[in-house]
């Protein structure tokens, strides 16, 4: 009778290896990922360093994202709350019964509207939030926007 192929069964004889082909070892993979790229390392640094691939920044980020993306913000409450403070420091003025506060005077560039409002506040901010805006309008004072 002619052998038309081979089992693949004799590929497997001889082996150390009982029943499947060899596999290799977790050994001579290398690592995983990054691994090798650590101070002393010499195992994958100059690969890391000086592909160009791999350190720094990737891509970009859009105008309406890195226009608004590093704004500090600040609660209607704890405006509130700070406000005499405020004044003390010389950082906002107090006009006809009202606090008048810069928020970019005090380092924050976004009004948000959690909480109440008890002091008749004039805000400049060069964003804010739709509830801040009426929060602050129910209490007597106004939000401008810069």
């Amino acid at each position: 009778m002619t052998m038309r192929h081979r089992k693949k069964s004799r590929r497997v004889r001889g082996r150390h290896v009982t029943g499947t082909r060899s596999k290799r070892g977790a050994g001579n993979r290398g690592g995983r990922g990054r691994a090798g790229v650590g101070k002393r390392a010499s195992h994958r640094k100059n690969m890391f360093m000086f592909s160009g691939k791999y350190i720094g920044k990737h891509g970009f980020k859009s105008v309406k994202q890195r226009k608004f993306f590093h704004l500090r913000a600040i609660n209607v409450d704890q405006l509130d709350k700070i406000a005499e403070s405020l004044v003390r420091n010389k950082l906002a003025e107090k006009k006809e019964g009202a606090i008048e506060i810069n928020l970019e005077k005090i380092g924050y560039g976004k009004l948000i509207g959690k909480g109440f409002v008890k002091n008749k506040l004039i805000i400049h901010a060069p964003v804010f939030t739709q509830s801040a805006k009426e929060k602050v309008e129910e209490a007597g004072g106004q939000v401008i926007e810069e």
